[in-house]
């Protein structure tokens, strides 16, 4: 009976354990027949044979052990992958960065043609009010 005691586990041991979270351990729970499980003082302990259970169906899907089964240069290698995504990024940036100047340049650009059209506008007017008032003298 002792030994059965501490083969049992609790919902969050086995997550902790398997590296999953609380909700995976319920879902498979629920696939258990009711004896592979006891319920004490409120908390669901999961017996040795549910355990097996549990961990056999989780086998292949997940690493047990996360950190021992990553290759040695598993986070150089993301590491590498990140830095050359982020230079990608400062790259598009830069490059837009020059295509918005460029915009803004020939806005610039533009609202000057057309302040200096207004004002060769407002010019020819004033000379053609000139032209009729010196013809009429």
């Amino acid at each position: 009976m002792k030994d059965e005691i501490n083969d049992l586990k609790t919902i969050k041991e086995l997550a902790d354990e398997l590296g999953v979270n609380k909700d995976k351990i319920k879902y498979q729970l629920r696939k258990l027949p009711s004896e592979l499980t006891t319920k004490k003082n409120g908390i669901i302990y999961i017996k040795s044979s549910g355990v097996k259970t549990i961990v056999d169906n989780f086998e292949g899907k997940i690493p047990i052990n996360k950190t021992s089964s990553l290759p040695t240069d598993y986070l150089p290698n993301q590491l590498k992958i990140l830095l050359e995504e982020l230079e990608q990024k400062n790259v598009q940036i830069e490059s837009l960065q020059k295509l918005l100047d460029q915009q803004q340049n020939l806005q610039l650009q533009t609202q000057k043609m057309l302040e200096e059209k207004n004002l060769l506008l407002k010019h020819e007017q004033n000379k053609k009010w000139w032209r009729f008032w010196n013809n009429g003298n």
